[in-house]
């Protein structure tokens, strides 16, 4: 008995035993998806993938039956699945031949021994494809997210950590779902809420407010690349903040995400539409445009409608659809004809290539903010035409200085050399460029004579003479008489046919008739056989007499007056007619407060004649009032919307604008079901929007879910969040995936629901410390051992430095403002000073709580976003963007220091900490207002030891500390508190500048 026991105990072990090989051979197979696409992706489908120009030896491999196959010119097989010594592909990936070696030296592409192994182990089990993984009908399996995420870590050996504290969480929470951290009630009323539902509860209140509409705002905006400029080079002024302000709307009302997305691509083809379902399309309207000179108006419209298409692939379907704009996708199955089927859903608008000039091109609509009412948009327009009014008054330092000493000559030459009409013939000097010259008492008619001598090498090749004349004037050129005096009131070109070789004559006759002034401009252009050029114009070397005068020089240009006219008439002045008369004297001669609008204008006007900046600095002020005034006057703005007109599509050649190929209907890519939209009817891009919100879609809801676990976690489910193509990452969880995919649309595609189901799992609760065994198996958190520790968004840093200063102005929705930033970056970048007068060349700052409004309301030019923002990794939105960078840099450090906009914020956190009873309860509170807790000892000891050392610091630099509490609009109301203010503004922005503060953990 004992020996069959143990003959039947080895018998049983022996088939565990191969059961168990059996089993952990299975667990190991190699799936094509995860490990083996990636390694040809990116090593081989260049050469033998999906576009079939470009492939090389007949060979393709991302389909097995072109992988398989046999080869025309060797007659091998590059897979042969089941035997890896059959297969060429695996003689070529391990052979050290240059000639022979694949990928080629050349391609500076090299597989490593691991890849290599994991190739040769997938041909001998049998070398199986799957379709792309991403194109696959989602098919979740059951289960939540604290399941899926856990499963993972078994496999890897790993667990979860613990659940955080109450600060930590409330922290986390807000400024995840808000963008902005707790108040200091908000942290206190959680964690005394003993309630089993306590967490739930702070969820739904943060999920329903207005800041988190505003939170998911900040990320669309990138993705639909809004901005309040148009781009390229001149990068004038655009509006388009209503569909900014629709974007929040639709979101504080959790519009269902497939009604989102149908009105944005198609709100203008919705039957029945209303007004602002036709704003929502200002989504596809927000890609670039230009007016610039030369630019071929084709051309662009075809750049404009490639943007849309790339927009569109990458926001709701991960897909890199404009590598395919030129040739077949190399890595993707999708060609070029299947491009320009795509293309051509958004062929068919009158947008027109070029003409944006300081404003919106057609289609166009007149809207009004859905959630800020027209009497808040008045308002706020026209407090920023109030303040650009000031700063005719007040303008920038440098050209404030220059206005002033011009001012004090000018005053001082018009006193000092004004006529006297009892005398004939008297002179009348105006800095040093006109001379005036006064007729006799009897008011009698004037007239001088101008002659000019020069020499010509050569006849002349050709010649013409520019000329103008205020009244009567006669020209002669070597004797002969030029035009008549009818030719000249107005400014002409005449052609001259009498110049010669050696000396020439001009000769001008000017008669002022009585009571009036006058002058004339003169410019002869003169171009001889050798190419050389010869300018004549009337300035200061020309002869000139009048009757009882001798001879003498007169200055640019010339203008004469009779006796008993007001002498403050009409002038030329550096041969351009301006105004110069006695409402400038009589508004020079006021006290400066005294002075009117009327008068600054006057002021402005004739200093702009002789400042070239100056006149470009008022020319800025004038376009943007002129831009806001319809605004401030209707409190709507006009929007870039989409329309539908048919126009024929035809794929690009090259994807060049003007090579033409085969005409093409629209239609989507056949590698995604569901099926292709296009018919023998031209389909709409409303079909197209309903192609992408159907529940078999494979891509539009996993897209939209990883984004949003993206927003949450910092990296998505699929990190690669722009790219769901053969070039991006494979899933990291792709069943926890497809259930957050299956779910969203389930739940009516409601996406407060499915960010709540996020935020409420075991995984988002978890602490963010890292373990030793987690650094070594999951070193970047992909497995999610832990919550994740980041920076926070660019925008939210700035939020919550005004946030926890008590600054911040909370007024949702309206225009754009203009808060702090350096000086001249705008001119910088720009056309600033261009003659044609560009908007949004020049920046111009506001002031009051204007400048303390959200980030995200902050006025966006292109070519230079809001540089505390870039340096903290905004993207300038240009193009379409879904995932944000992260960088670390010394920039940031200097911009939480010395930025004025956290200057004023420490200042203003400083004031509050130090009305404390003592400076430990002044710390504790900047402790709970900046990082939501009381401080640890140690950090209380430094951070009083910093304070004791500032205040003896400032007892004797009371300058210095008075200087640094006017950062930004910081007022000095007590210069005795200024050394204990700026002491505690130093302690304020120790706090701002911690890791801790702009970090979510």
């Amino acid at each position: 008995m004992l020996s069959i026991s143990i003959e039947m105990m080895v018998h049983r072990l022996t088939i565990l035993l191969v059961f168990l090989l059996h089993s952990q051979s299975f667990a190991e197979k190699i799936e094509f998806n995860k490990s083996i696409k990636p390694i040809l992706s990116n090593n081989c489908f260049s050469c033998h993938g999906p576009d079939a120009k470009v492939v090389k030896g007949d060979l393709q491999l991302h389909l097995r039956e072109k992988a398989t196959s046999e080869l025309k010119k060797s007659g091998e097989r590059a897979i042969v699945p089941g035997d890896r010594d059959e297969s060429s592909l695996w003689h070529r990936i391990t052979s050290t031949d240059p000639d022979e070696q694949m990928p080629p030296p050349e391609s500076n592409h090299k597989l490593s021994s691991e890849e290599i192994k994991t190739i040769g182990q997938w041909i001998d089990e049998g070398a199986e494809y799957q379709g792309h993984w991403s194109f696959q009908p989602i098919n979740p399996k059951e289960g939540n997210i604290d399941d899926f995420i856990k499963s993972k870590l078994t496999e890897a050996g790993l667990t979860s950590s613990v659940t955080a504290d109450p600060q930590t969480l409330i922290r986390r929470l807000s400024l995840d779902l808000t963008g902005l951290p707790p108040t200091q009630s908000e942290i206190n009323k959680f964690i005394s809420d003993q309630s089993v539902n306590a967490y739930e509860k702070t969820v739904d209140r943060l999920l329903s407010s207005k800041a988190f509409a505003e939170r998911l705002a900040v990320n669309w905006l990138d993705a639909a690349r809004y901005a309040d400029t148009n781009g390229y080079s001149i990068d004038d002024h655009r509006d388009m903040w209503v569909w900014r302000d629709w974007v929040i709307s639709s979101f504080l009302e959790n519009k269902p995400f497939d009604q989102f997305t149908l009105e944005q691509i198609a709100g203008d083809l919705i039957p029945n539409n209303t007004n602002q379902q036709k704003v929502a399309t200002g989504f596809l309207r927000n890609s670039m445009n230009t007016h610039e000179g030369g630019t071929i108006a084709e051309e662009y419209r075809v750049t404009y409608t490639a943007d849309k298409v790339d927009t569109v692939s990458t926001v709701f379907m991960g897909m890199t659809m404009k590598c395919a704009q030129c040739h077949d996708h190399k890595y993707d199955p999708i060609s070029q004809e299947e491009y320009y089927k795509f293309y051509a859903f958004f062929n068919t608008s009158s947008e027109p290539g070029n003409g944006a000039i300081n404003a919106n091109t057609a289609p166009l609509i007149e809207a009004e903010s859905p959630i800020c009412s027209i009497d808040r948009v008045k308002r706020d327009a026209g407090m920023r035409i109030k303040e650009l009014r000031k700063k005719r008054i007040n303008p920038e330092v440098n050209l404030a200085k220059e206005r002033d000493e011009w001012e004090n000559k000018k005053l001082e030459s018009l006193n000092n050399q004004r006529p006297n009409s009892d005398k004939n013939d008297t002179q009348f000097k105006i800095d040093d460029s006109v001379k005036w010259i006064w007729s006799d008492k009897d008011n009698k008619s004037a007239s001088a004579e101008f002659k000019k001598t020069f020499n010509l090498e050569n006849d002349p090749l050709k010649a013409f003479i520019w000329f103008t004349c205020d009244n009567e004037c006669k020209i002669k050129i070597n004797e002969q008489n030029i035009g008549t005096n009818e030719d000249w009131t107005k400014p002409k070109q005449i052609s001259v046919k009498n110049l010669l070789k050696g000396p020439n004559t001009i000769y001008v006759q000017a008669t002022n008739q009585a009571g009036s002034a006058a002058g004339f401009i003169l410019s002869m252009h003169i171009i001889l056989p050798s190419g050389e050029k010869i300018n004549i114009v009337s300035d200061s070397s020309w002869d000139s007499r009048t009757s009882k005068l001798d001879n003498k020089n007169w200055a640019k240009a010339a203008s004469i007056a009779s006796y008993g006219e007001d002498p403050w008439g009409k002038i030329y002045q550096e041969n351009t007619p301006d105004g110069f008369d006695k409402d400038l004297y009589l508004a020079l001669s006021k006290d400066r407060s005294g002075r009117s609008n009327e008068d600054w204008n006057k002021i402005n006007d004739s200093f702009s004649s002789v400042s070239g900046t100056f006149k470009i600095y008022i020319n800025q002020l004038n376009l943007e009032e002129k831009a806001i005034k319809k605004t401030a006057d209707t409190g709507k703005s006009t929007v870039m919307v989409m329309n539908y007109k048919p126009r024929k599509t035809h794929i690009l050649i090259r994807g060049a604008y003007d090579q033409h190929g085969d005409e093409v209907n629209s239609g989507t890519p056949s590698a995604i079901k569901p099926k292709d939209v296009s018919s023998d009817n031209e389909s709409t891009r409303f079909d197209l929007a309903k192609w992408l919100i159907n529940p078999n879609h494979p891509l539009t809801s996993r897209v939209i879910v990883n984004r949003y676990w993206q927003m949450i976690f910092g990296t998505g489910l699929v990190k690669t969040s722009e790219d769901f193509g053969s070039q991006g990452e494979y899933p990291s969880h792709p069943e926890l995936l497809d259930r957050l995919a299956k779910d969203f649309i389930s739940s009516g595609w409601d996406l407060r629901k499915m960010i709540k189901k996020i935020v409420m799992s075991d995984t988002y609760k978890q602490k963010s410390n890292l373990t030793k065994k987690a650094k070594e198996k999951d070193p970047y958190n992909r497995l999610l051992s832990r919550s994740p520790r980041f920076r926070i968004d660019a925008e939210f840093v700035r939020d919550s430095a005004l946030f926890a200063s008590g600054l911040l102005n909370r007024e949702i929705g309206g225009p754009s403002v203009y808060p702090y930033q350096p000086n001249d970056l705008w001119a910088d970048v720009s056309h600033y000073g261009y003659p044609a007068g560009f908007t949004s060349q020049k920046y111009l700052p506001g002031s009051g709580s204007a400048n303390h409004r959200r980030s995200m309301y902050t006025v966006w030019k292109r070519t230079s976003p809001p540089p505390s923002m870039i340096i903290f990794d905004a993207p300038n939105r240009e193009t379409c963007t879904v995932r944000r960078l992260q960088t670390n840099t010394p920039m940031q450090a200097l911009v939480l220091q010395n930025d004025p906009q956290y200057l004023e914020a420490a200042v203003s956190l400083g004031k509050i900490m130090s009305l404390k009873p003592t400076p430990q309860e002044g710390i504790k509170e900047g402790f709970i207002k900046t990082l939501g807790r009381k401080p640890k000892q140690k950090e209380l000891t430094i951070l009083m030891s910093s304070l004791t050392h500032y205040l003896s610091t400032y007892e004797s630099r009371q300058k210095d500390a008075i200087y640094l509490l006017k950062a930004g609009q910081s007022i000095v109301k007590n210069s005795m508190d200024a050394k204990k203010n700026a002491a505690w503004t130093l302690v304020a922005s120790t706090l701002l500048n911690m890791d801790e503060f702009v970090t979510k953990q």
